[in-house]
Parts: C-alpha cells; structure tokens; sequence
C-alpha cells in the first residue's frame, strides 16, 4: 500500500510493511465492534420516555350503558334447549315482544364487548369445571350459560352429581358446569314449634341459621371446581322469612346475642362466608362474587301476582327505587 505525506511544496511517497498490515487489520476489525457494543449498551440503558411506560386504563366492563340495535344477532340457542326451565323459558312460553327484548345490548364505557363464543369459551376450561352456589339469580344465568355452551357441543347433557341442583357435562371438551342451590349460603334448618307454643306469640317455628358453618350443598365440593361464582341477597328479606317464622342466628352452636335482625345477619353471614372461602376452597380456584340485581316486577312482588312486562332495561332512577326498596322489604 502507498501512500502519501507533504512537506512544504514536497510529495513523499511512503509504502507500509506488509507484516503491519496484516497485523493493524485485525486490532481495527476488533476496535470497531467494541465500540458497537459500547454504543449499542447505551442505546439499552437510555431510559425510556415516561409516555411509554403509562398503561392503558383497565377496561370495567360493568360500567357502561344499554344500547337498543335492532340488528343485533339473535340469541344462539332456542325453545328446544334441554336445559330451559320449563315456567321460564319465555321463547317456548311465546312471551311477546322477544325480538325487541332480544335487541338490547350491553355496551361498557371505553371498551369493546365481544359476542359471546361457546366454542372458545370450551376450549379454554377444557377438563375445568365451572360450579355456581347461590340463589336462583345464578341458577337463572346458569340455565341461559347451559344452553349457549351446548351450541358448542350438543352432546352435551344433564348432570346432577355431588348435590348439584341442576348443571350439564360437555364430553366433547370435558367440561362441567353446575349450579348448587344454597340461598342464604351458611347452613340454616326449620325448627318448627308445637301448636300450643305457636298459638302463643303467632311464631309457628324458627329457621336456624349457623353464620359460620356453610351450607351442605357446597361445603363439601368446592375442590372439584376450578371456578366459582357466588351470589346471595334475594333471600334476605321479609318477605321470605316473616315474623311467624323468623331467622334467627347462631354462632359457634349458641344463639348470638343481642339477637341480629335480619340485615345484620346476613352481613354476618357473608363476613363468615368469605372468611371460609379464602381459608378452605383451594388457592387454584378462580373465585367471582356475583352482585344483586335490582327487583323489577310490576304490579305487584313475586309472591303477589307481580309480572316482568318490561321490554327494556331499568332506567338508573328505576335501579335505585328498585334497590331502596329491596332493603326496606
């Protein structure tokens, strides 16, 4: 290799020695990835803009609002699905005004809710079993869930096993899901009173409730699921359980007292109740606690001779009557 250097006016040629050549070519070659390497690790350790790190916010699907689309998609399954409960199955019964109830759907503030997908849905708990305990407001869900999933697998059939009062078995994806009734959830039986006694002060017995023992519908199946929703509420008042044949509490086998009344019972029940489930149902389950749902019939309540004819959802005013008047009942 020539090169040249100058001198004033003067142009000096100069040739390198070979063996210098082939010994600086390797010492630049190793000189330059270093400094790659160095320029790459201060790339890394640069931090990041702040605007970067900032997570979108989480998407609570439970605040948003009812939006009427009369070209929503019509229900997945129909009148012919086994799993229907015969007095509320409102497609075989040809309740009126189904297309318009059917029409509604719910839509959360800020983020998207996808249409329900039975097959993707099996597939994810594949050999995973799912068990509802509550009131009838889960096994209401139940039912409807029962018969979306079968539109997965309509192999699909009933199962009653480990006190369950209604589920079904998915072969083809090896899925349970059932419901277990337990109203109140703690254990409660009816003592009744004799004639005599009763005829006294008009209580006709008394319905036992041990606030810290679980009911025997679950207490003893919570291991066989992997997930499980809780609900109680619709129970708790007096219209279910009136003067003549009142709840009272007990706590360790002796009844509580100063005796509770009937909304203070029940947070004492739920306050034992979750205190069980977090100690004894196995850390691998999935837990949900289902909330209450406002009343809403018309004309009158359950017990008399009230109907839904609602054909769309409850105004926020309507909720909050319907729930003020839920805690005075």
């Amino acid at each position: 290799m020539n090169e040249s250097m100058e001198f004033g006016s003067r142009r000096i040629y100069t040739t390198m020695p070979t063996k210098l050549r082939s010994s600086l070519l390797p010492r630049l070659l190793l000189l330059s990835l270093l400094l790659l390497l160095f320029y790459s690790l201060l790339l890394l350790r640069r931090p990041i803009a702040s605007s970067n790190l900032v997570s979108p916010p989480p998407c609570d699907l439970f605040s948003g609002r009812w939006v009427f689309n009369p070209e929503t998609p019509k229900p997945l399954y129909d009148e012919t699905c086994p799993f229907h409960r015969n007095a509320w199955n409102c497609l075989r019964n040809k309740r009126e005004n189904m297309d318009v109830i059917n029409s509604w759907r719910w839509v959360p503030n800020g983020c998207g809710l996808s249409r329900i997908d039975p097959t993707r849905f099996l597939k994810m708990m594949r050999n995973k079993n799912v068990g509802f305990v509550g009131d009838s407001l889960n096994e209401n869900f139940l039912v409807s869930w029962l018969c979306i999933l079968r539109v997965a697998d309509p192999s699909a059939v009933k199962w009653k096993k480990k006190k369950a009062w209604r589920g079904a078995y998915f072969p083809k994806f090896n899925v349970t899901v059932a419901y277990h009734r337990s109203v109140l959830l703690s254990k409660y039986q009816w003592q009744p009173k004799s004639s005599a006694e009763a005829n006294q002060d008009g209580v006709k017995g008394i319905y036992r409730v041990d606030v810290d023992v679980p009911a025997n519908e679950w207490i003893n199946v919570t291991s066989f699921y992997d997930v499980l929703i809780f609900n109680s509420g619709h129970w708790w008042g007096y219209d279910k359980f009136p003067k003549e044949t009142p709840l009272v509490f007990y706590r360790k086998g002796k009844p509580i007292n100063p005796p509770l009344d009937i909304l203070q019972g029940f947070e004492v029940v739920l306050q034992h109740m979750v205190s069980y489930i977090q100690r004894e149902v196995p850390e691998k389950t999935l837990k949900f606690w289902r909330l209450q749902s406002p009343r809403h019939f018309y004309g009158g309540d359950w017990n008399q001779n009230g109907s839904c004819l609602l054909e769309k959802p409850l105004e926020e005013n309507q909720e909050q009557w319907s729930e003020q008047r839920s805690k005075k009942d």
